[in-house]
């Protein structure tokens, strides 16, 4: 049994089905994270550091080393994939590649946020409750979740039938 999700594989590419106001938080959230990204760095806030992780846990110099020889690289695609998704939000079909970078740009949201209320595998609902200051942080971190576990769904679906590649 098959339910419609808010993507769906129609010959190559993508539909959206995403009303209004989640339209509306992935621009904002956008917005948000742009300006996080231009305005720290993994040393001045840990939610920025979880995006960016250290390459050698154990090893801070080879670690600098690494950062430093890639520069600015990890940033700029971060904030690329940010403008695809603010390019796109409204767009009633992606191309896989526009899809795979949403569902980047949702995971970095989701890292961003998680951080921030700091969530962990064994957080529920219950941590969160109504009134909770970041209540409805961790809606919005459950919904970027959903969606992200959609457009994994939709880019697992097999293609038009007798299409080559299977719609790929």
């Amino acid at each position: 049994m098959s339910l419609a999700g808010p993507f769906r594989r129609r010959k190559g590419k993508f539909s959206v089905s995403l009303g209004a106001g989640e339209r509306e938080l992935l621009a904002e959230l956008c917005r948000q994270s742009r300006e996080l990204l231009q305005e720290e760095d993994p040393s001045s806030d840990p939610s920025v550091a979880r995006l960016f992780p250290a390459a050698y846990k154990d090893d801070p110099l080879r670690s600098l080393e690494f950062e430093t020889n890639l520069g600015d690289a990890p940033r700029a695609g971060k904030l690329a994939a940010i403008e695809t998704l603010e390019r796109t939000v409204e767009a009633s079909e992606l191309t896989e590649e526009e899809l795979l970078t949403w569902m980047g740009a949702v995971n970095d949201f989701r890292l961003l946020l998680g951080t921030r209320i700091d969530i962990t595998e064994e957080s529920t609902e219950g941590d969160y409750p109504e009134g909770d200051p970041n209540h409805d942080s961790f809606q919005v971190y459950v919904y970027l979740t959903w969606l992200e576990d959609r457009m994994l769904r939709a880019l697992g679906e097999p293609g038009v039938p007798g299409s080559v590649g299977g719609g790929r």
